[in-house]
């Protein structure tokens, strides 16, 4: 009785799985049977949002890496590129590179340094610095934010350094124009936003969530 009914199971599947396939295979019309379970969708992996700003990738030296949106994989430019959100430079070894966003400021990478820029929209421009040391410059009226391990800086105006050591878990921050706020969690969960003025230096360190300021 079992078997019949196992044997019954099995025939149905595969009935059920030829007139399926037959059906993608003959009928002219399956396209209109499959958009119900695969809509349409306005994001697009290739192109970042339309309202996104694209930055410019210029003056390199030495060996700088590009990672598109859709690469897995860095590859070495040798001349400017234009820099979508969502992607990411890696300045290795000897290389030095700036990265330009109109109307939000200038980046200047050091050796041996990675940002990633995971969003350029107007209302808020953040990237990721992941390691090494670059220089930031604000010009612009849309905030320009950096996350540095689990510390997020605002650049309010000016220019400032920032360095991040993630062998040490430290962030170090030097404003030398303008100012700067920081924030973060602090190992109670309790959220510590400090402004660092001009001729101030601010480490933090990421394992302690512990930062002290000096004097430049």
């Amino acid at each position: 009785m079992l078997k019949n009914i196992f044997l019954f199971i099995v025939f149905l599947t595969i009935s059920g799985l030829i007139t399926i396939t037959l059906y993608f295979l003959l009928s002219p019309s399956n396209t209109e049977f499959i958009k119900p379970f695969f809509p349409k969708t306005l994001f697009s992996l290739q192109n970042a949002p339309t309202q996104s700003i694209v930055g410019n990738v210029t003056l390199i030296s030495g060996s700088v890496a590009w990672q598109s949106r859709i690469s897995p994989y860095s590859i070495l430019i040798n001349s400017p590129i234009k820099l979508q959100q969502g992607e990411e430079i890696d300045t290795q070894g000897n290389g030095q590179t700036i990265v330009s966003f109109a109307k939000v400021g200038i980046i200047t990478f050091s050796p041996d340094t990675q940002i990633n820029f995971i969003q350029t929209l107007p209302a808020n421009f953040v990237v990721q610095q992941k390691q090494g040391s670059a220089v930031y410059e604000k010009n612009g009226d849309i905030p320009m934010n950096i996350r540095g391990l689990d510390l997020l800086i605002n650049l309010n105006s000016g220019k400032s350094i920032i360095s991040v050591n993630p062998k040490n878990f430290q962030i170090a921050l030097s404003v030398e124009t303008g100012s700067a706020t920081v924030a973060f969690n602090d190992t109670g969960n309790l959220t510590n936003i400090l402004t660092i003025s001009a001729g101030s230096e601010y480490i933090f360190n990421n394992n302690t969530k512990l930062g002290v300021i000096n004097k430049l």
